[in-house]
């Protein structure tokens, strides 16, 4: 390995997967299709080594200095700020590429020598060969610099390619990071693969990743979530009059929140992990508890009496007040008995019981929040009894201005007959690791959906995919 030293990408989970970053001294090459963000992504590591006090200089070919300034700002507000402060230096060489090779040569080994950067970018290989003409003479101009300055300098190198046919500089290069677009039969998204990183162990090589702003390319983790040994309170989120939070602040601004009165229906697709098919129960029921307001819950069949205890939020007293688990034919723990109403399978006495609890929530003077678990709903009930009882709780959630989110898994014949009865429908898919939204009703684009227990109550955010 030519250094010990790291330089950071400026993208987290990266950075995390490669020890702290591009090894120093490593020539990589940034590969793609064109518009998949390449250019971006090198002057993001420009700006977050320029953010620790290293210089870069940037060598283009492509473009003049206000263009690159005006295309890349919007997204790293911070580039402007290191170009008129010199940590970035741009240069650019289209003009002079035409005079031919060595005018090139000369022109970077002269900046080299001047500004002593500690990252050399060169957008692209791709333009000087077409400015040039030659395949040879473009091989020239890289062997001469990797001979001159790669293999004799610690200067991080970032070669910029359009595509992925080029051999020559996949030989040269001690890491290849390639962008790309990936398609599904229902969406497009971004993917970035470390195609090669010498002396580095990946135990993942593939990420998805969109264009934030402020942020310049956003890199995603699969979804690898769990609960935090100790939930905590958070303060309610605001509303506004005639409709709920979601509980998610993003997801508010996607869909607008939950109207008094509505019927969510959330669609889950195959493989969606567990804590993902709860994630929109849990974040609007925290928000519910945490303004004291009831919760009813008729969880999925796999769920148990045991399965309550990670989820007691913010505190046993409110949760034991406020919430109601209902759960088919179990032993119920002496400790839980305050919190499940057991369930037969009897739908005339199920729903006399689930009414009795419902009037009780409500004298605590606030709206209730339904949660229904369609799978177990049509094991008990069948269809029609199903679609019956949906149609109930439709015309008293509206009544009594109410929310009902049901939640629905893949292959139920119920959930057909709700489309149809559902004011809001939103539909979760589990792709690569990764969980991507999708609201039908209202319409939304796709979003990269992320449920978070990390600092120990529920989250969820949402990243438009780009």
């Amino acid at each position: 390995m030519p250094g010990d030293s790291r330089y950071p990408i400026g993208v987290p989970v990266l950075d995390r997967r490669l020890g702290g970053g591009l090894p120093e001294g490593y020539v990589i090459n940034v590969r793609g299709e064109p518009g998949s963000g390449k250019t971006l992504l090198v002057t993001q590591i420009a700006s977050r080594n320029a953010d620790l006090g290293r210089k870069t200089l940037y060598v283009s070919f492509l473009e003049d200095k206000e263009k690159f300034v005006r295309a890349a700002s919007n997204l790293l507000p911070t580039l402007k700020h290191h170009l008129e402060g010199g940590r970035i230096v741009y240069v650019e060489l289209s003009s002079i590429i035409r005079g031919g090779v060595e005018p090139v040569m000369e022109m970077v080994l002269e900046k080299v020598r001047s500004e002593q950067p500690q990252l050399l970018v060169f957008d692209s290989y791709s333009a000087v060969l077409q400015a040039i003409g030659s395949e040879a003479e473009g091989r020239s101009v890289l062997s001469n610099l990797f001979s001159r300055i790669f293999s004799k300098k610690k200067i991080t190198t970032l070669i910029i390619t359009e595509g992925d046919q080029n051999d020559f500089v996949s030989y040269v290069a001690d890491g290849i990071i390639r962008l790309g677009r990936r398609r599904d039969p229902e969406c497009a998204f971004r993917e970035l693969e470390v195609l090669k990183m010498r002396s580095v162990g990946l135990e993942q090589n593939r990420f998805l990743y969109v264009f934030q702003r402020g942020m310049g390319i956003r890199v995603f983790s699969p979804f690898k979530g769990s609960l935090s040994d100790r939930l905590k309170p958070r303060p309610p989120l605001a509303e506004r009059n005639g409709v709920y939070s979601t509980g998610s602040s993003s997801l508010d601004r996607v869909i607008g929140g939950y109207p008094r009165g509505s019927l969510v229906l959330w669609e889950m697709g195959p493989n969606i992990p567990e804590l993902v098919y709860y994630s929109p129960a849990l974040v609007s029921a925290a928000n519910f508890l945490a303004q004291r307001r009831g919760l009813m819950v008729l969880p999925s069949l796999e769920f148990t009496s045991e399965s309550i205890r990670p989820y007691i939020y913010p505190d046993r007293e409110t949760f034991e007040e406020c919430a109601r688990i209902f759960l088919d034919d179990v032993l119920v723990d002496e400790s839980m008995s305050k919190v499940v109403v057991p369930i037969t399978g009897d739908r005339d006495k199920d729903l006399a019981k689930w009414n009795d609890v419902y009037r009780e929530l409500k004298r605590l003077g606030k709206p209730v929040l339904k949660v229904i678990s369609l799978d177990l709903l049509e094991h008990l009930f069948g269809k029609e009894d199903a679609v019956s009882i949906l149609r109930k709780a439709y015309m008293s959630t509206a009544y009594y201005g109410d929310v009902t989110l049901m939640i629905a898994k893949p292959g139920l014949e119920v959930t057909e007959e709700l489309k149809y009865m559902s004011s809001i429908r939103i539909s979760l898919r589990f792709v690569d690791g990764y969980v991507i939204f999708k609201s039908i009703t209202p319409f939304s684009e796709h979003y990269v959906y992320e449920p978070r227990y990390s600092r120990g109550y529920p989250e969820v955010h949402l990243y438009q995919i780009n």
